[in-house]
C-alpha cells in the first residue's frame, strides 16, 4: 500500500480574515492533531487536496510535509468542513497515527444486488451511508458490502447483519437499522387493517341468520 503525499504550510495568523486570505492564495486551512501532540495550525495546496480525495479516496494514509519539520507526520483526514452552497472545501481535520496503532474511521456502506428486491417493487430507504470501523490504518477497507440477494419485504438490515473480514471490527450499535425494504404502497393498502377481517364476517354471520 502506497501512501499518498501532501504538502503543507504553518499557520500562524488567526481570525477569519486570515482564513480568507489564506483561501484566495490557493490554501485551505487546516489543522493536525492526535498522538498526545499539541494540535498544529497548517495550510494546505487546494489543488493537491482535491486530487489526493479525487484519486484515493478520504480515508487513506498521508505522508504530511510539513514546512520546516524535519520529523515524519503520518496522518489522515478525520474530517473535510464544505461551504454549503458551492460545496468547495472550506477546512480540513487530519489526525496523526501510527502503524502499529487502531484507528476509528467511517467506511461507505455499499449495496449490492438489489435487483431482486426492485423487480418485487420493493423500496430501498438507505438510513445510513457509513459504519465506523476499528483497524490498523493499513487494513481500512475502501468499502463495506450489504447483499441483497436474498432481501424480503418489509425486512430491516442492522448492523449486526453485515459480514465482514477479521481484519477489523464494527463500532457502532448492532441493532441500529442500516436500510429497510418497503413493500409497494399497493400491496401495503391491499393487506386488511386490523381486526378488519374479523368485522367482516361478523356482518356476514348477520345477514345468514
Amino acid at each position: 500500500m502506497t501512501n499518498a503525499k501532501l504538502t503543507a504550510l504553518t499557520r500562524d495568523a488567526k481570525g477569519k480574515g486570515a482564513a480568507r486570505e489564506a483561501r484566495r492564495a490557493g490554501l485551505v486551512p487546516a489543522v493536525i492533531y492526535g498522538e498526545n501532540k499539541d494540535p498544529l495550525k497548517l495550510k494546505l495546496n487546494r489543488r493537491e487536496i482535491d486530487r489526493l480525495l479525487a484519486y484515493e479516496g478520504s480515508n487513506v494514509i498521508i505522508d504530511l510535509d510539513i514546512e520546516g519539520s524535519s520529523e515524519k507526520n503520518l496522518a489522515m483526514i478525520k474530517e473535510i468542513q464544505y461551504k454549503p452552497i458551492a460545496h468547495v472545501i472550506n477546512h480540513v481535520d487530519l489526525i496523526r497515527i501510527s502503524m502499529d496503532k487502531k484507528v476509528h474511521i467511517g467506511v461507505p456502506l455499499v449495496i449490492i444486488n438489489d435487483e431482486g428486491v426492485k423487480k418485487k417493487g420493493g423500496i430501498i430507504q438507505q438510513l445510513a451511508t457509513e459504519v465506523t470501523v476499528e483497524c490498523f490504518p493499513d487494513k481500512i477497507p475502501e468499502s463495506i458490502e450489504l447483499d441483497l440477494a436474498d432481501a424480503e419485504l418489509g425486512y430491516n438490515y442492522n448492523v449486526g447483519d453485515l459480514k465482514i473480514s477479521e481484519d477489523f471490527s464494527l463500532m457502532d450499535d448492532e441493532d441500529e437499522v442500516l436500510v429497510s425494504i418497503v413493500a409497494p404502497k399497493d400491496e401495503v393498502a391491499a393487506a386488511p387493517a386490523e381486526g378488519e377481517e374479523g368485522a367482516e364476517g361478523e356482518d356476514e354471520k348477520k345477514d345468514e341468520e
